[in-house]
Parts: structure tokens; C-alpha cells; sequence
């Protein structure tokens, strides 16, 4: 986005009237199903708050890498335009899922949290958060067969999200298993959608190699499921843990 596009983004999600009563208006939501603008922006201003004690640090880096996510969640055709979202890297639609790129501590983790939080009580938008070492340990621990039919019974869900993926460690359970490859190869053959974050791979923040990278990482039979599955996000800017 542009400096000036970058403003009118900021005050469609910014303009927050005083006194909103957020439950009363989110039992509407529930029962209408949707979300206006607006109204997924307060959520989100409240249910930050609540999850991190803090305010959300509403800076130019913020709205612009935060605004495509909103504008995917709300189906909004703005979606497609915003610079954040690489076209060129994979053709953009409202039925992949995403698949957030950026460096360390721009809150890909924070804001995918907030949202889950959010559509708990929407089916249509629910979905589950792991992170990829979360995953590992959990199919560690199990112990029979059927230990392992449950978990990758659970990472069917309609829609789930991983973090930090390619960060973690082959599984040892009886053997080597890749898991995390695992779970995103039958998500792909189920035609499940994935929300999935990542770091760069590279020192120079450069997204169409960390896609490759990943594909190294993950297998060829991957690279271009990747392009298939996902909508690939950029998150820019610097990190805001200093």
C-alpha cells in the first residue's frame, strides 16, 4: 500500500466510536453471522487488550501488515490489492488459506492468536492454533496406534492454523517421522483450509526464497502445493520487541 492508502486503511479500522458495548453488539454478530469493519475492529482492539494487558500499537507497520488479514476474514475484494498480499508469488483467493511470511517479532503470532480468540463462538471462522514444536511434542507422546489416529484425527479440523513452521525438529516416535509435512499433506488431500506463519529463511528478507527454502525443507511434492493451499502474506517492517 501506498503512504496515502496506508491512512484511509487506518481510519476504516481506527474510527472507534466512545462507549461501545462490545457484548451486546457481538450476540448480534453471532446471531447475523457476519462482521462489518468496524465491528471486527473493535473486537480485535478489545480482545487484544484482554490476551496481552496492553493496547494494540496502531503505527502505520501495524495497520498495513494487519489489514490484509482483516480484509481476508471479512471477504473483502480490497483483499486482492493490498501490497502485503504476493500476487505475484500465488494467485490470491478467498478459498486458500494463508500463509504469513515475515521477520521476527511483527506479531504474526499475536495477531493470529487475538483471532482465535475472536471467532470461537463463529463456526464459519473458528479455527484452532498450534505451533509447529507443539505439534511434534504431541506426537511424541503417543503410545499406541490408535494414540496416533486421535492426533491426526484432531489436525483435521475444517480450519486450523500453524506457527512457525519449518522451526521444528523431526518427530521421534518409533522412528523419524517429518510431521508437520505430515499434517499439511493430508490437510491438501482433505482440501482443508491452513493459516501457517514462518520466518524468512534468508538474511535479506526475501519471501520467494523462504517459499523455496521451505519447499527444500518440506519436500518438492510440497513447493508447489504451497502455491495451491495458501495465499502468501508478507508481514514488513521492524520488529516491535525492543
Amino acid at each position: 500500500m501506498r503512504a496515502n492508502e496506508v491512512q484511509k486503511t487506518s481510519l476504516i479500522l481506527n474510527r472507534i466510536s466512545n462507549g461501545f458495548n462490545n457484548h451486546k453488539a457481538f450476540d448480534n454478530m453471532k446471531k447475523s453471522n457476519d462482521f462489518t469493519k468496524k465491528q471486527l475492529w473493535r473486537f480485535f482492539l478489545t480482545t487484544f487488550n484482554e490476551i496481552y494487558g496492553k493496547q494494540f500499537n496502531q503505527d502505520d507497520q501495524a495497520i498495513q501488515n494487519l489489514a490484509v488479514v482483516f480484509f481476508y476474514f471479512l471477504g473483502d475484494d480490497r483483499f486482492e490489492n493490498c501490497e502485503n498480499l504476493r500476487a505475484d508469488i500465488s494467485y490470491p483467493s478467498f478459498k486458500k488459506g494463508l500463509l504469513i511470511i515475515g521477520g521476527y517479532g511483527l506479531g504474526k503470532t499475536d495477531y493470529l492468536r487475538v483471532f482465535e480468540k475472536m471467532f470461537m463462538s463463529y463456526p464459519h471462522l473458528r479455527f484452532k492454533f498450534y505451533t509447529s514444536k507443539g505439534l511434534v511434542r504431541q506426537y511424541e507422546k503417543c503410545q499406541t496406534s490408535m494414540d496416533k489416529e486421535c492426533f491426526f484425527y484432531d489436525t483435521e479440523r475444517r480450519l486450523m492454523f500453524i506457527d512457525d513452521i519449518s522451526s521444528e525438529r523431526m518427530a521421534s516416535n518409533y522412528g523419524h517421522v517429518d510431521i508437520i509435512d505430515e499434517v499439511i499433506i493430508n490437510r491438501y488431500d482433505k482440501k482443508l483450509r491452513t493459516f501457517a506463519s514462518c520466518n524468512y529463511t534468508t538474511s535479506d528478507n526475501c519471501a520467494e526464497q523462504t517459499l523455496q527454502d521451505l519447499g527444500l525443507r518440506y519436500g518438492g511434492r510440497m513447493y508447489d502445493r504451497f502455491h495451491e493451499m495458501f495465499n502468501i502474506i508478507e508481514f514488513k517492517g521492524t520488529s516491535y520487541r525492543r
